[in-house]
C-alpha cells in the first residue's frame, strides 16, 4: 500500500477511535493497552535497606529506584515483631501479635492444612482478646467477603492477612511455588481475576533467630509436617532453631528478591499498583523496607519520590499499621472500615535521583538504630547526677556560714554551675539532633561529645549576660532556650524530638510528630518559670497589668504550640498548661486561688482540647493526626479500649526506678528549699535558715512550684507515661531552683554563723529578673 493511502488509512482509523471513545495509542500495535491491575501486596519480613545491592538484589534494587520509597517502623504489642505480628496488624489493621513464646522465639507461619482453617488462629484470637488495642483478626478477610471484592493469597502470611474472623482465607488461597516461573504463572493468573492479590514473599531472619515450629494445639493441621513451609516446602532455605548451620541475611534476601522478581514478571502487562512492605523484624527492632508503584484512585500515582502518611506526617516513613488503610482506599473501601489507627500512605516529595533517595532512609535507618545505644545510658546518667546534685544541694544550700569566703562560696558556685548545666541537659539532648553524631566512626562517642558541646554553650551563656546578676537569671535563660527550642521544632516539624533521647523514636513508634510528653512537661516547667521571670520583671517595676498580660499570652501562645493538630498535637497538654499558667497569673495579680477556679479552669481545658479533636476529626480521613483518630475512635465505641492501654502502660512504668529516683528526691529537696523556712526557729530549717530570704527576694517562687507541681500532676494523669512526666518536668525545674537559691545565697547577706545576717554586706545581686 502507498504510504499516503498507509497514512490516509491510519488517520481515518484514528478519528474512528476518537468518535467511538477509544484511546488512540490503543491501535498503534506499538503502544500495546495495558490491562487494568489489581491491588498488590507484596509482603516479607526483616528486609532493611541495607540488605539491597545491585548484584544481589537486582528485583529490589530496580524497584526502589523507580517506586516511592520509605522505611517502616514494625513495631507491634511488644517492641520486636514476628512474622506472624507483621501480618495480623494487616488483618486487623491495627497493633496484634501472636502470643509470646516464653524463649521469646518466633512461630514459623504455615499454610491452611485440610480444615482450611489458618494454623495457631486460636492463638491469634487469645493474643488480641489479651491486650487492649481493640484488635479484631479477621477484619480485612470479612469485610473483603462483605463487600465481594476478589481477593487472592499466596503463601503463608497472606493466609493470616486474608483470614476471616472465622481463621479461613477469604477467596483462593495458594502455596508459594517453589520454582519463580510456577509463582509468576500464579501470581498472571490471579492477576486477570482479582481486586487485591497478597503475596507472602518469605521471611529474612538474623542468624540465631530462626522461627520455629509451633507446638501442636488442640486442633491440628492434618497436613504432613514434610509439607509444611519450613518443614521440607517452599521454605526449606531457612532451617529451624536446631539447625547448625543459617543461611546469611545475603542468602536470605537472594531468595526473597527471586521471589519478588516472580511476582513483577507475573504482574508484566498490568496496570497494577504494588505495595512491597517489609511487615516485621528480623529479630532485633529495626526499620523495614516499603516501596510502591503503579496509580492511585485519587491523587498523583506512585512514582519517584519517598512515601508518608498521616499516621506519622514524616517524610520517608510509614508504620506497619498504614497498610490496611492503604489497602482499602486503593480498593475504595475506606468508607465501609471501622476507626483504624493507621492512615493511606500516599507520595510525598523526595530527592530527584533513586540513589538519593535510598541514601536518605539509610541515613535515618542509621540514626534510628544509633539512638537505641545511647538512650538507655544517657536516661541512667542523667538520673545518677541528678542524685548527686540533689543530695549535694541539701547539704550546701542549708549550710550555714559566710557566702563570701571559703569553702562555701566555691561549694555554692560549683553547685550552681553544676545545676545549670544539669539543667541544660534535656533540652540539649533535642538539640544535639543538628550535629549527624551518628555518621561518626564512633556514633556513640559522637553523640556525647555533641551533647557536652551543647551543655557547654547553654551553660556559659546562662553565666555571661547581663541576666546572670538576678537571682532567676541564669536558671531563666535555660528555661528559655528549652521553651523556644521545643516551641519552634514543634511548629517546623518535630525533626528535633524524633530520634532523640528524651524524644520520640521512629523504631518504638509511639509518636511521629507533635509535642513528645517529655517535650511537654520540659515545655510546661520552663513555661512557667520563663512566666514567673517575666511577671517578677514587670512586677518590680510597677506593671501588675502587663505582668498579668505577659502570663496569659505566653499560656495561650504554649496551649496553642502543643495542642493545635498542625503543630504539638498533644491530647494531654492544654488542661495541664491551662491549669499551670491560670494559678501563676491569678498569683501575678494578687489573689488566691480557689477550688472553684480550678474546677473552672479544668472545664476550660477539657472543652479546648475536645476542640483541637474536633477541628481535626472534620478533616478528610488521610489528614487526621492522631487527635482526630482519637474521636473518631471514641465515636465507634473504642474509648475504653484506649484508656485502659494507656493505664497499663501508665502501672508499667510507674516501678521504673530511672523515673522515682528524681521524682522523689525532686520533691523532697523542693520542701528543703521552699518549706524550711516555715519551721520552728533554731531548727535545721528555721528563720535562721540561710535560704530564709528566698521567698522574700522571690514572692512568685512559691506560686511557680505549686503551678508547676500541678501540671505534672494532671500530665501524670492523661498520658500513657505516667510518672515520666513529672520526672521529665523536675529534670528541669529542679536544678533551676537549686541554681536560683544557689546565685541568692552568693548574693545574700553575710552570715556569720550565728543565724544573724550582717545587712551591711548585701550586695546588689539580691534583685530577681
Amino acid at each position: 500500500m502507498p504510504r499516503s493511502l498507509r497514512a490516509l488509512a491510519a488517520a481515518l482509523l484514528a478519528a474512528l477511535a476518537v468518535l467511538l471513545g477509544a484511546p488512540a495509542q490503543a491501535l498503534d500495535p506499538a503502544v500495546p493497552e495495558r490491562v487494568p491491575g489489581p491491588v498488590v501486596l507484596v509482603g516479607v519480613t526483616g528486609l532493611r535497606w541495607d540488605d539491597l545491592g545491585t548484584l544481589t538484589t537486582p528485583a529490589l534494587w530496580g524497584l526502589s529506584r523507580e517506586g516511592a520509597v520509605a522505611t517502616v517502623a514494625a513495631r507491634s504489642v511488644r517492641a520486636r515483631s514476628c512474622p506472624a505480628d507483621g501480618w495480623l496488624a494487616v488483618s486487623a489493621g491495627n497493633r496484634s501479635a501472636d502470643l509470646e513464646a516464653e524463649d521469646g522465639s518466633c512461630r514459623t507461619l504455615r499454610d491452611p492444612g485440610e480444615t482450611g482453617e489458618v494454623p495457631g488462629w486460636a492463638d491469634y484470637l487469645a493474643s488480641a482478646a489479651a491486650e487492649s488495642y481493640g484488635a479484631r483478626p479477621g477484619m480485612l478477610g470479612d469485610l473483603l467477603a462483605a463487600t465481594g471484592t476478589e481477593a487472592t493469597g499466596i503463601g503463608p502470611g497472606a493466609a493470616v492477612a486474608l483470614a476471616g474472623s472465622d481463621g479461613r482465607p477469604v477467596g483462593t488461597h495458594l502455596r508459594v511455588p517453589v520454582e519463580p516461573r510456577a509463582l509468576a504463572r500464579a501470581v498472571r493468573g490471579a492477576a486477570d481475576s482479582s481486586d487485591l492479590l497478597v503475596v507472602d514473599a518469605g521471611v529474612i531472619r538474623n542468624p540465631g533467630y530462626a522461627t520455629v515450629a509451633r507446638l501442636p494445639t488442640a486442633a491440628p493441621t492434618a497436613v504432613p509436617e514434610s509439607e509444611l513451609p519450613g518443614l521440607g516446602g517452599a521454605d526449606d532455605d531457612l532451617p529451624d532453631s536446631g539447625a547448625i548451620v543459617e543461611p546469611t541475611r545475603a542468602q536470605q534476601a537472594v531468595t526473597v528478591d527471586a521471589r519478588v522478581d516472580a511476582v513483577l514478571d507475573g504482574l508484566a502487562g498490568y496496570d497494577a499498583t504494588v505495595l512491597l512492605v517489609s511487615l516485621a523484624d528480623s529479630g532485633r527492632a529495626a526499620l523495614q523496607v516499603a516501596v510502591a508503584t503503579g496509580p492511585r484512585p485519587l491523587g498523583e500515582p506512585y512514582a519517584a519520590s519517598q512515601l508518608t502518611s498521616g499516621s506519622t506526617r514524616q517524610p520517608g516513613v510509614v508504620q506497619v499499621t498504614d497498610v490496611t488503610p492503604t489497602l482499602l482506599t486503593l480498593l475504595e473501601l475506606q468508607d465501609e472500615a471501622p476507626a483504624l489507627p493507621g492512615a493511606q500512605i500516599v507520595p510525598a516529595p523526595g530527592a530527584a535521583t533513586g540513589s538519593a533517595r535510598v541514601a536518605r532512609l539509610l541515613d535515618v535507618q542509621q540514626e534510628a538504630a544509633s539512638i537505641t545505644r545511647v538512650s538507655g545510658s544517657f536516661s541512667a546518667r542523667l538520673v545518677l547526677a541528678q542524685a548527686v546534685l540533689f543530695v549535694a544541694a541539701a547539704i550546701v544550700l542549708v549550710t550555714r556560714g559566710r557566702a563570701d569566703r571559703r569553702p562555701l562560696r566555691p561549694a555554692l558556685r560549683v553547685l550552681q554551675v553544676g545545676a545549670l548545666a544539669l539543667g541544660a541537659t534535656p533540652v540539649a539532648s533535642f538539640l544535639v539532633g543538628l550535629v549527624p553524631w551518628w555518621r561518626a566512626d564512633r556514633p556513640v562517642t559522637g553523640f556525647w561529645l555533641a551533647l557536652l558541646g551543647w551543655i557547654a554553650v547553654i551553660t556559659a551563656a546562662a553565666l555571661a549576660g547581663p541576666w546572670r546578676r538576678h537571682v532567676l537569671g541564669p536558671a531563666g535563660l535555660v528555661a528559655g532556650v528549652t521553651v523556644v527550642t521545643l516551641a519552634v521544632d514543634a511548629v517546623t516539624g518535630s525533626t528535633l524530638v524524633i530520634d532523640s533521647p528524651m524524644g520520640a523514636h521512629r523504631i518504638m513508634a509511639a509518636r511521629f510528630y507533635g509535642m513528645s510528653n517529655q517535650a511537654f512537661a520540659l515545655i510546661t516547667a520552663g513555661g512557667v518559670l520563663l512566666a514567673v521571670v517575666l511577671a517578677d520583671r514587670l512586677l518590680r517595676a510597677g506593671r501588675r497589668r502587663l505582668a498579668v498580660a505577659a502570663v496569659v499570652v505566653l499560656g495561650v501562645v504554649l496551649v496553642v504550640v502543643n495542642g493545635a493538630p498542625a503543630w504539638g498535637a498533644d491530647f494531654g497538654g492544654p488542661p495541664s498548661i491551662i491549669l499551670a499558667f491560670a494559678m501563676v497569673a491569678v498569683a501575678v495579680s494578687g489573689r488566691r486561688v480557689s477550688w472553684r477556679f480550678v474546677l473552672l479552669v479544668g472545664v476550660v481545658g477539657a472543652a479546648v482540647v475536645l476542640g483541637f479533636a474536633l477541628l481535626d476529626w472534620m478533616r478528610p480521613a488521610a489528614d487526621r493526626t492522631h487527635l482526630g483518630r482519637f474521636l473518631d475512635t471514641v465515636l465507634e465505641g473504642g474509648l475504653w479500649d484506649v484508656v485502659w492501654r494507656k493505664v497499663s502502660v501508665n502501672l508499667r512504668v510507674l516501678t521504673s526506678w530511672r523515673y522515682l529516683v528524681p521524682a522523689i528526691g525532686g520533691v523532697a529537696l523542693t520542701w528543703l528549699v521552699l518549706a524550711g523556712p516555715r519551721a520552728r526557729r533554731g531548727g535545721l530549717l528555721g528563720a535562721g535558715s540561710p535560704l530564709a530570704g528566698l521567698q522574700s527576694a522571690v514572692p512568685l517562687l512559691r506560686p511557680a512550684v505549686a503551678a508547676t507541681g500541678a501540671a505534672l500532676t494532671i500530665g501524670f494523669l492523661m498520658n500513657d507515661s505516667g510518672i515520666v512526666v513529672p520526672a521529665t518536668g523536675i529534670a528541669l525545674a529542679v536544678p533551676c531552683l537549686v541554681a536560683a537559691a544557689a546565685q541568692w545565697r552568693l548574693g545574700a547577706p553575710a552570715d556569720d554563723g550565728s543565724g544573724v545576717s550582717d545587712p551591711g554586706a548585701a550586695p546588689a545581686a539580691r534583685s530577681s529578673a
